[in-house]
């Protein structure tokens, strides 16, 4: 259960995973105030969050991998669940009778680290070994497959409009996918850094990167040879890598780093709007919820906490900061 926590302080309510377990994956439902949340366990849980955000009860739970269940999305209609695992298994799971309707015990040849949701029927996946797969839950087999990456890929990307799909990887590039012809449509020079997560601003004009470096990179999107910003770490108040972004407008997002803190930044102006909450551990897992008014973020720690992002809260948070110098 969720522990009543003061709506005085900005973080709203912690919520203790079975056993602490580590969380990998998170994700809002796009209407209603439930989290997910995919565990190390193989299991996942799906909680209620109260509207405040001050309290989560658990709503369902199952064990659909083997093994460390890394990646948890909800479809666009937020009637199934999509997860991800070690196991290599992917699964659409329906929320009103917790089965699964749709599974692939060995979708990939190596553990499936990412999942996201491509439209009502398709599912895009990325694993260890740097392999994207798309997927038709009305087919069983594969129905695109790109091997541009040499690493883990981390993140998954879909732009709707475009049709258009962005992977990222530890090999340092940036890779996108025209969907409607499946083909490679574009691939990023070979980075400094590792890319760990990407988030859109901007309404889908520019996509942001999160390193290993602490560098958050931004592509205009439609050239992706290279960074055509970054905001570096003196800018952002970290050094550590950026785990996870989330966006919260056109202009602003939250990125969690390897140091446990959560953090607001914005772009044109770039600048950090300030700390919003800390773990003690790494954070592993960030979530926003559909009115972007509610975080979530999972650390190391085996706890997954629940955070006071309305506009007026990082109002509250900016003018303490004061702001921070603008990006090169």
């Amino acid at each position: 259960r969720g522990s009543y926590i003061s709506a005085s302080e900005p973080m709203r309510a912690e919520v203790a995973l079975p056993h602490r377990a580590l969380a990998f994956g998170l994700d809002f439902h796009p209407t209603e105030r439930l989290l997910a949340a995919g565990l190390i366990t193989g299991q996942i849980r799906v909680y209620s969050c109260a509207d405040d955000g001050a309290s989560a009860e658990r709503r369902l739970g199952a064990k659909p991998h083997a093994d460390a269940c890394r990646s948890v999305k909800f479809s666009p209609d937020g009637g199934a669940l999509f997860s991800a695992g070690s196991d290599r298994s992917v699964q659409r799971r329906d929320l009103e009778t917790n089965r699964p309707v749709w599974k692939l015990r060995a979708a990939h040849a190596s553990a499936v680290n990412v999942c996201t949701p491509l439209g009502p029927h398709g599912v895009g996946t990325g694993d260890d070994e740097g392999a994207v797969r798309v997927w038709d839950v009305r087919q069983r087999g594969a129905v695109m497959r790109f091997d541009e990456h040499s690493d883990v890929v981390h993140d998954l990307h879909f732009e709707l409009p475009r049709l258009q799909l962005a992977s990222c990887s530890s090999d340092g590039h940036l890779s996108v996918y025209d969907l409607r012809k499946g083909r490679l449509e574009a691939r990023s020079d070979e980075l400094e850094e590792e890319l760990l997560c990407l988030a859109p601003l901007k309404g889908g004009k520019k996509l942001l990167a999160g390193s290993d470096s602490g560098v958050l990179g931004v592509f205009s999107w439609g050239d992706f040879g290279d960074f055509s910003d970054r905001l570096t770490p003196a800018v952002l108040g970290s050094g550590e890598a950026i785990e996870a972004l989330a966006p919260l407008s056109e202009h602003a997002l939250l990125f969690a780093s390897a140091d446990g803190v959560l953090r607001a930044a914005s772009l044109h102006p770039s600048r950090m709007l300030g700390e919003v909450g800390r773990h003690a551990d790494p954070i592993e897992a960030l979530a926003v919820d559909a009115q972007g008014a509610l975080a979530a973020t999972a650390a190391h720690d085996g706890t997954v906490r629940l955070w006071d992002v309305s506009e007026a809260a990082l109002g509250r948070r900016a003018a303490r900061n004061g702001g921070r110098a603008e990006a090169e």
